[in-house]
């Protein structure tokens, strides 16, 4: 037990270093969704099998435009996973 909570203090340190600004977060959001939008289309018909899929990684994409960039980073991750993607 000692160890993992020195373990946290150590990664929490570290964090400040590591936070990315909201104009990185938003690039990362900007890419995940070229990818999906890359990927998604083959032939006019989405390989996820649903319009709706499309549409979701849409308004992932406006919320990251929006400034909520870390639901929509989680939504594109999400819809790249399902194509098969490791994120």
């Amino acid at each position: 037990m000692r160890k993992e909570i020195v373990a946290l203090c150590a990664a929490m340190a570290a964090m400040p270093a590591m936070a990315q600004t909201p104009g990185d977060d938003l690039a990362r959001c900007e890419r995940l969704y070229a990818t999906y939008e890359r990927y998604s289309n083959t032939g006019g018909e989405s390989r996820s099998g649903s319009s709706f899929a499309s549409a979701e990684a849409r308004a992932a994409l406006d919320d990251c435009r929006r400034g909520n960039t870390r639901a929509g980073i989680a939504v594109l991750e999400r819809r790249l996973r399902s194509l098969g993607f490791r994120i």
